[in-house]
């Protein structure tokens, strides 16, 4: 037999599921609002906030108007390419963030990790780096028979004098390996260790058993690069790095990271240098025509602010 609660008993059961149970907002969920339109694509306040995050992350100026800009730039670049018959993809994503990190002479990873950092997602910046990555392809495009001649080589040549002779650097990378699962105390025991290696290591001959005896270390083959391929900021450590010594330890994505500068040797070789800057002048002037070609398809859209 079911015995009945006291009436008294009843009512506080009721009262104490009353207060258990969640209580539903009666206020609706807060809908985007419309900034403004793009040959009526719209634009919301929401698109606004992701893009001002966007251009803070790229160290940009984020003011709203900007940000505005920014949006309508990829709306109308995008659409363009459609056009053609282009419809950007990975490829042209990683060609734009390549291009953009390249700008702010960091590493396309060093790029990545900031976006991650500040909260943003890849919908916050995906339509970003595909309008930035395909808009020089479709300038080339269209302008296959842009090129650089051998005058405007010869006289850059002679503008920058012995600037223009690039350094070519012999470097190895050093690994000490950090398991995933790490803790910031063991991070650090890994960079104490790296800074001992450091100070051991006095070329890239001898310094490989030295790297080969420290635990769970490596050391990768030696490569070349010419210096004005390279970031900025790396080609300025490798600078301040003197030949046979290894760069101050930083953290990478596997654990402690250190390169080995073995060698350090001015490029003189005329051929190449001509082809770097020639590579150069043509990149300029296919940025000039892009933002012409831009600026045409600014002055023909039809943008409404709300």
């Amino acid at each position: 037999m079911i015995r009945k609660l006291p009436t008294s008993l009843a009512a506080l059961a009721i009262l104490l599921a009353l207060v258990a149970a969640p209580i539903a907002d009666p206020r609706p969920a807060a809908a985007a609002t419309l900034v403004a339109t793009v040959n009526d694509d719209p634009i919301t306040d929401v698109d606004l906030d992701r893009r001002t995050k966007l251009l803070r992350a790229l160290k940009r100026n984020a003011t709203a108007d900007a940000a505005l800009e920014a949006i309508i730039a990829d709306r109308l670049r995008l659409r363009e390419l459609k056009k053609y018959g282009l419809n950007p993809g990975i490829n042209e994503r990683n060609n734009g963030i390549g291009r953009i990190a390249s700008q702010m002479k960091i590493p396309p990873q060093a790029l990545m990790q900031s976006l991650q950092s500040a909260g943003l997602q890849e919908k916050d910046f995906d339509d970003f780096f595909k309008a930035e990555g395909s808009w020089l392809m479709l300038a080339r495009g269209l302008n296959k028979g842009l090129e650089v001649s051998e005058r405007e080589v010869r006289a850059e040549i002679e503008r920058r004098g012995t600037s223009a002779i690039p350094s070519e650097y012999l470097m190895r990378q050093v690994i000490l390996i950090v398991p995933i699962s790490a803790t910031p105390a063991q991070w650090q025991a890994r960079a104490r260790e790296a800074e001992q290696l450091r100070t051991r290591f006095s070329d890239c001959q001898s310094g490989v058993s030295v790297v080969r005896a420290t635990p769970e270390t490596v050391i990768k083959e030696q490569f070349s690069r010419v210096g004005n391929s390279l970031p900025d900021e790396l080609r300025k450590l490798l600078d301040n790095t003197s030949v046979g010594k290894l760069t101050p330890p930083q953290r990478g994505s596997t654990g402690i990271e250190m390169i080995a500068l073995c060698d350090k040797r001015a490029l003189r070789d005329d051929a190449i240098i001509g082809e770097d800057i020639r590579n150069e002048l043509l990149a300029r002037k296919l940025e000039t025509i892009a933002a012409r070609m831009y600026s045409d398809l600014r002055a023909r859209a039809v943008i409404v602010r709300r």
